[in-house]
């Protein structure tokens, strides 16, 4: 018995599963498999701009300001600051004024003071020290201090203004260049002698002193509230009583009328001058 012998074909091997399958189906399968990148709408791509082009204007801005400091760090900076009576100089560093002004009033100042003088020893030497040592009391003067020497040059400056015509004067100014002129107008004052002073205190009333039939002429008809009360309005001379509106103490949020005695000045005066003629007769007394 013959024994046939077969060739024993070896298995194929597995199949894949994309076979038969081109490759254009297989890059679609693949590209289909991962995820899509979204695109960007009109508005974020706008706002994207916006974003850029503010970044940019930023960024020049601060190059523009350092710059321009580095400029004015460099250079003498001293700004111009216009005013009524002029330009006015002044320095961006320490802020110090610089005009002619400034830099009297400056040396007026130093000139006034006394810096031997230590100002916790003695200020007012420290401070007044050097006026003091330039300045005399001057003769027909009790005092003399820098309010004396400031009405004085505005004494000056007042006679020029009133010296001087201008129809664009109001009626204050007019009325005060006109009682100037009056009485700067010697001949005129000497010429009418005392008859406007006396006509005046016949309009309040006479004085009985000057008269001699005061008490039958006058005396009858004559009121002292009249007299005070024309005193007052007419000429603004307060002899007994004056007014005036104050704070009240009580009450800060409050304004009260105030009435009080005008010859308080003159009762001291009187006071003093009777003490001294008692001491005077005590003297007189002891010698004799």
């Amino acid at each position: 018995m013959g024994l046939v012998m077969e060739k024993q074909v070896p298995p194929e091997p597995a199949v894949r599963r994309n076979m038969g399958k081109s490759e254009s189906q297989m890059d679609i399968m693949e590209k289909s498999g991962k995820p899509g990148k979204r695109r960007w709408t009109v508005a974020e791509i706008s706002l994207s701009i916006l974003l850029l082009l503010v970044s940019c204007a930023l960024a020049g801005l601060v190059v523009l300001y350092t710059s321009a400091v580095k400029e004015q760090s460099n250079r003498p900076s001293v700004s111009k600051s216009s005013t009524r009576e002029g330009q006015l100089f002044r320095s961006d560093h320490n802020n110090v004024c610089t005009t002619a002004d400034c830099v009297s009033a400056a040396a007026w100042l130093l000139q006034n003071m006394d810096k031997s003088v230590k100002p916790c020893d003695n200020f007012y030497q420290y401070a007044c020290g050097g006026w003091l040592e330039r300045h005399v009391i001057p003769e027909t003067s009790s005092h003399h201090s820098v309010i004396d020497i400031l009405r004085d040059k505005l004494e000056i400056v007042l006679k020029g203004v009133l010296e001087t015509e201008s129809e664009q004067d109001r009626d204050a100014v007019k009325k005060a260049k006109v009682l100037y002129s009056s009485c700067m107008n010697e001949s005129l004052i000497e010429q009418r002698d005392s008859q406007p002073l006396l006509r005046l205190i016949e309009s309040i009333g006479d004085w009985p002193v000057a008269s001699d039939d005061w008490n039958t002429t006058t005396g009858e008809t004559w009121s002292l509230e009249d007299t005070l009360a024309t005193l007052t309005a007419r000429y603004h001379k307060k002899v007994l009583l004056d007014m005036n509106v104050w704070t009240d103490d009580q009450d800060s949020r409050r304004h009260i009328i105030c009435f009080y005695f005008n010859l308080q000045i003159s009762a001291e005066r009187v006071m003093k001058r009777d003490v001294q003629r008692r001491n005077q007769t005590h003297g007189f007394i002891g010698k004799i």
